[in-house]
């Protein structure tokens, strides 16, 4: 039943989806995905500066260096073979057309590509952070033959921030952060069949969106016993767009039309951390362990007469386990799917691997999709 209500979400909302909305620009960073994050109290990582400006009270210096490879890929990934080789074998019309039905099936097909660009750097120092993070990307919902939702294009942002930290004495630290970002995105979105799109070469047909906007973060970040940290995170508190649509993709850089205004949607959330002093006891072989607790995003429930998934969905809890300060174990659950990964820390060098479930949906289990990270950097 929850199922058939979903579906019938996802058909009234799709005036919505196929409608262009510019969204924020996240970074692709594969540790955090591993366990169910990113976490608003998570101040082990500089990527912190992009979810939650109030964790930089926490941590006084930090660089985050450019990646050679950061990468995401999502879908249902024993069918992306089948898929490559369907786009790419030829063969008459009809047998393309039966062998795409055949893969997107009953149920449809969600794919996704994500990649972290070599814009993607900055740094914190004495509670101040700065950086740049560049992004390119695909998402693809094709709910049939005749109809599917596929966006992709890359955006730029540059965030600035700062976490004003309180000493309370024996009753812990406040942080207090504020974090501006200004953006820049140029995307396209396809609504029509899969078909056209490969048969009769349709790209010149898609329209692209040429986006500028700025965005205010709040963060609130509490610490006692050098054990507990609770946050409260206002991510888009104020986050206007300026929108200008170019009908077709080969127009883009000639006249168009004027700019268009939007918001972006303010998420409102919660955090927890616990760190475990594991260290002495285990003679520095666990030289860290946290365990994290997010609510995503509460925002929507006083939006009056919205679609909004299952509440449950914005639930994410993990653990990171850290051996000898190299190897880092981690597992966790994000909107109901579990989330495992690894790491290695060699000092200079750096590599991360993910999988994890997500849910495309507005019910658990309606739309899953699997996806994989990796990322690798080295600094000089």
């Amino acid at each position: 039943m929850k199922k058939i209500i979903s579906f019938f979400l996802v058909l009234c909302a799709f005036s919505v989806l196929f409608a262009y909305t510019p969204r924020r620009i996240e970074p692709v960073e594969t540790r955090s995905e591993a366990f169910g994050g990113p976490y608003f109290t998570d101040t082990t990582s500089v990527y912190s500066l992009f979810s939650n400006p109030a964790a930089l009270g926490f941590i006084e210096k930090k660089t985050l260096w450019p990646p050679i490879a950061a990468m995401g890929l999502g879908g249902p990934l024993n069918k992306l073979f089948d898929m490559s080789k369907t786009l790419t074998g030829g063969g008459n019309p009809a047998d393309l057309q039966n062998s795409i039905g055949g893969i997107i099936g009953e149920s449809g097909l969600s794919l996704g590509v994500k990649i972290g660009g070599p814009l993607t750097f900055g740094a914190v120092r004495n509670n101040f952070g700065w950086g740049f993070v560049n992004t390119i990307g695909v998402d693809a919902n094709i709910f049939s033959i005749g109809r599917s939702d596929v966006r992709g294009g890359g955006g730029l942002g540059l965030v600035l921030g700062y976490g004003y930290p309180l000493d309370l004495g024996s009753a812990g630290i406040l942080s207090i952060g504020f974090s501006g970002r200004a953006m820049s995105q140029l995307e396209t979105l396809y609504d029509q069949g899969v078909i056209d799109l490969v048969m009769n070469s349709a790209w010149a047909d898609i329209p692209a969106y040429l986006s500028f906007g700025f965005g205010l973060d709040l963060g609130v970040q509490y610490k006692v016993f050098d054990f507990l940290s609770i946050a409260a995170v206002w991510q888009d508190l104020y986050a206007p767009v300026w929108i200008k649509t170019y009908p077709k993709i080969v127009e883009f850089g000639q006249n168009g039309g004027k700019f268009t205004y939007a918001l972006i949607e303010p998420r409102l959330g919660f955090g927890l951390k616990a760190d475990i002093p594991i260290s002495k006891i285990t003679a520095g072989i666990i030289s860290e362990w946290a365990v994290y607790a997010d609510y995503n995003n509460i925002w929507r429930f006083f939006r009056k007469n919205a679609l909004y998934r299952n509440p449950v969905l914005e639930l994410s809890f993990g653990t990171e386990l850290v051996l000898f300060k190299i190897i880092a174990l981690r597992i966790g659950v994000n909107e109901m799917y579990p989330a495992a990964g690894v790491g290695l820390n060699l000092g200079k060098f750096k590599m991360d691997f993910s999988i994890f479930g997500k849910e495309l949906g507005f019910e658990p289990g309606y739309n899953p999709q699997l996806n994989t990270g990796f990322s690798m950097l080295i600094k000089y």
